[in-house]
């Protein structure tokens, strides 16, 4: 006799398929998957959890893109001892945004969640992942060098052939309207292990430049702000884009910061950016590419 589990798989696997196929109906007629105003709510409940209010987990309700409202659990951090080579940092308590992609596919049948099912937001609050090389040290104070070491970076790079090709598109492009600041998502820690991170450092390196040019020709305003978000910064990054002249916005102020007037920012994400850019925005330039990021959180 075949076990009893079998039938009750298949029947999931209809029910998850069912929902994905209407989660793509709904998609398809022209539902966005994110809006500003549902983004705004989603971020007031993960102030609450920032601010210790629930550091226990709490029921939240969260809406589906179908409409519905649904209470969900949001868990407590994780504090499992690290496996091996693992070198852990705090928890961050963070936005889960989906795609969807993510909203219409599946891994593993038996951790499908049902209740959160048709969330494209979900709050979180997973663990830093620090390392996984068994030499790996923290360093013991952030070392006076990092905004030194960030400048050099940048100054390099402003000496390069890309650098000199960016000025060259920069300087042709036109906009009929005044735009009002440059926003920046997802580009990364500064800081990975102990070292600052070269390749981080030159996509904010892109954004002053972009701002620096744009101004001078008169796109943006003299006024504008340069904003960035991730929540991989640690203290010691806004420190090093304080120095910038970068302004960190904590997550999801830099979405609703989005508009027609901004200029966005995007290399290598590990949110769904695209998908939330076509609801919630057209901004007047964006510079983004391709690829994604695997996330800096275990």
């Amino acid at each position: 006799m075949k076990p009893q589990a079998e039938p009750a798989d298949t029947n999931k696997v209809s029910q998850i398929e069912s929902i994905f196929h209407e989660i793509q109906t709904i998609y398809d007629a022209g539902t966005p998957i994110f809006t500003k105003d549902n983004i705004r709510k989603v971020g007031q409940e993960l102030q609450r959890f920032q601010e210790g209010e629930r550091n226990d987990g709490a029921n939240i309700i969260l809406k589906g893109i179908n409409g519905v409202d649904y209470e969900v659990f949001v868990k407590a951090p994780n504090h499992d001892p690290p496996r091996q080579n693992e070198h852990l940092g705090g928890s961050t308590w963070l936005i889960l945004y989906r795609s969807i992609k993510s909203l219409t596919t599946y891994i593993d049948v038996d951790y499908f969640d049902f209740q959160s099912a048709y969330l494209p937001m979900r709050i979180c609050a997973p663990i830093r992942l620090l390392s996984h090389s068994p030499e790996y040290k923290k360093s013991p104070a952030p070392p006076t060098e990092d905004f030194s070491t960030y400048q050099a970076i940048e100054q390099q790079w402003r000496t390069s052939p890309h650098y000199k090709r960016l000025q060259e598109i920069l300087a042709t492009m036109e906009i009929p309207f005044t735009l009002t600041k440059v926003v920046a998502l997802a580009l990364g820690a500064l800081i990975l292990g102990s070292q600052v991170c070269k390749g981080h450092v030159l996509q904010h390196a892109l954004v002053s430049a972009v701002h620096s040019a744009l101004v001078q020709r008169g796109i943006l305003s003299v006024l504008s702000k340069q904003y960035t978000q991730d929540p991989a910064y640690t203290q010691r990054d806004k420190g090093i884009l304080h120095s910038a002249g970068l302004t960190v916005l904590d997550d999801p102020q830099a979405l609703l910061e989005l508009d027609e007037s901004s200029v966005l920012v995007c290399i290598s994400p590990d949110i769904p950016i695209r998908d939330i850019v076509a609801d919630i925005c057209r901004p007047g330039i964006i510079i983004w590419n391709r690829g994604g990021r695997s996330s800096p959180f275990r």
